[in-house]
């Protein structure tokens, strides 16, 4: 075969050979082009916007809300638009919700919001707020006032938080509201002596402020504070919290012809210290009231406890008893007068801590006889020799003493009898008066404690006993200045001390009330 023949031959093969491939590699072609299209369309090549855009995403608690051109924008007009904000709390401006965080975003996305439909987004589900401070005020390690026995059987104790937060506009504010809060406790006068350490010394009587504390560890936080949330803004506003805490009940009340301090406190479930506490004005029990006056009424419940250490030195007037010796040679209703009595005095040197007004624990760490007491001595006629006289009542403790808390009301609750202190842990409590034991036991509240019925429709009760006595039992019969067990610091109490209550009948029934004891001596 020719040459040339045998080159269209081979050229005819190649040309069948190339047509039979054609379609298949068109195919793989085509199918390439789909791969790369959905490639670049899943990269946004071909989205609306081919070059990528700096923007801001806004987050709401972590969740985009939206996309801005510009945080510095946003923050400016949330500050110009927050009028209100800025009138009530008397700043210059108004920030961002803390829930809010802008980051900056490369995007594609031309769905960029405007700034006031951002800001209307974020002015509906969250606070704006304002630079302040947070303070924390910690009690966890403080000595903290304990209401003692002035509960009934049936009251629950409830526990309060140990931490406390506030939010205030300037530091001033706290440091002026808990100046205040002190000076609620103490005059001006003492404070400043104290703070200036200008006390007058102690010669021969008188008292000095050894301490004077807020006992609360408090901290300080610069922080944006959510308008929503209570933000103090005036010392006046601050110093009420910190004295009343959340108190609901707290109000004013409108003096009226005839209203004394006792009376106002006492139809207000106060007593007078509380009632000069919560108005400092007042100035001393001593202050006189007038129609229309102000005042304000309520339970206290300071946020923190106010410390006051005294060293204090007093004489003390210790009364005489009268005896009576009986003279059988004599008749009866013969009576004549041998020895005169006069009471003595003795000088007291104490240790006192008071929190919050009121005296926590009290020692007497000295005591001399000024001038000795003198029994008075009457004869009579017609008895047996020698006895004192059943008539009276026997002071149930030690003497000299401490009377640490008064009877009537006291942090919104009944104190139903006289704290006495200052004898010592272990000393001895006496039988006011002749009777039966009718309770020996233990209270949670109450501690260990001793109940006796007179048998002349007075029942005493003396609590927070050492232990559980081991002078008398149930069904025992006692005599006026038997012992009856060892003064301590059971239950729920503050401090060594006796709590004693004299009721007109059986404690706690029938709707009676107790008694107070000092009206009896």
């Amino acid at each position: 075969m020719p040459n040339n023949d045998k080159e269209q031959l081979d050229t005819d093969f190649f040309e069948e050979k190339k047509d039979k491939n054609k379609y298949p590699v068109v195919g793989m072609v085509v199918a390439l082009v789909i791969a790369l299209f959905l490639t670049l369309f899943d990269t946004n090549v071909f989205s609306k916007s081919k070059t990528p855009v700096e923007a801001y995403r806004v987050y709401l608690k972590g969740e985009s809300i939206g996309l801005i051109n510009s945080e510095t924008e946003l923050y400016a007009y949330i500050n110009e638009k927050q009028q209100d904000i800025k009138e009530k709390y008397h700043v210059d401006n108004v920030y961002i919700p803390n829930d809010i965080n802008v980051v900056k975003d490369i995007t594609y996305d031309e769905n960029i919001m405007s700034i006031p439909e951002i800001y209307n987004v974020i002015n509906k589900k969250t606070p704006f707020t304002i630079k302040g401070y947070l303070v924390t005020i910690d009690k966890t390690n403080a000595e903290e006032y304990s209401n003692d026995s002035n509960v009934s059987d049936d009251d629950d104790d409830k526990e309060e938080s140990k931490i406390v937060k506030i939010n205030i506009l300037d530091t001033d504010i706290y440091y002026e509201a808990a100046k205040k809060v002190l000076l609620s406790f103490v005059t001006e006068e003492e404070y400043n002596n104290y703070d200036n350490d200008t006390q007058s010394p102690i010669v021969d009587t008188g008292e000095i402020i050894e301490n004077l504390y807020i006992d609360a560890y408090t901290t300080f936080k610069e922080a944006y504070i959510p308008v929503n949330e209570k933000i103090y803004t005036t010392e006046e506003d601050l110093t009420e919290y910190l004295l009343f805490g959340d108190n609901g009940e707290m109000s004013t009340y409108t003096v009226k012809d005839g209203d004394t301090l006792e009376s106002v406190a006492e139809n207000n479930k106060m007593n007078v210290n509380e009632l000069l506490i919560a108005n400092s004005s007042l100035g001393s029990a001593n202050a006189l009231l007038y129609t229309g006056q102000k005042l304000t009424v309520g339970v206290l419940d300071p946020v923190f406890s106010t410390v006051e250490e005294i060293h204090k030195v007093e004489d003390q007037t210790i009364a005489y008893k009268t005896e009576y010796i009986y003279d059988n040679s004599k008749m009866v209703g013969y009576q004549q007068l041998q020895t005169k009595g006069s009471n003595g005095i003795t000088r007291v040197t104490q240790k006192i801590k008071s929190i919050n007004g009121e005296i926590s624990t009290a020692l007497i760490s000295n005591s001399e006889v000024i001038r000795p007491v003198v029994n008075e001595v009457i004869i009579k006629g017609g008895k047996k020799p020698v006895i004192v006289s059943a008539g009276n009542w026997g002071w149930p403790t030690n003497i000299p003493y401490i009377i640490s808390s008064n009877w009537g009301w006291r942090w919104g609750r009944m104190h139903y009898g006289v704290d006495i202190s200052g004898t010592g842990y272990g000393s001895p409590i006496y039988a006011a008066k002749p009777g039966i034991v009718t309770v020996v036991s233990y209270h949670p509240n109450f501690g260990n404690y001793v109940e006796i019925n007179h048998q002349n429709g007075y029942y005493t009760r003396y609590l927070h006993m050492a232990s559980l006595s081991r002078y008398v039992k149930v069904g025992d019969r006692v005599v006026m200045g038997q012992t009856i067990g060892d003064m301590g610091n059971s239950g729920n109490s503050q401090g060594t001390h006796l709590h004693f209550e004299i009721w007109p009948g059986k404690p706690y029934s029938g709707g009676i009330t107790s008694i107070n004891p000092l009206l009896f001596y």
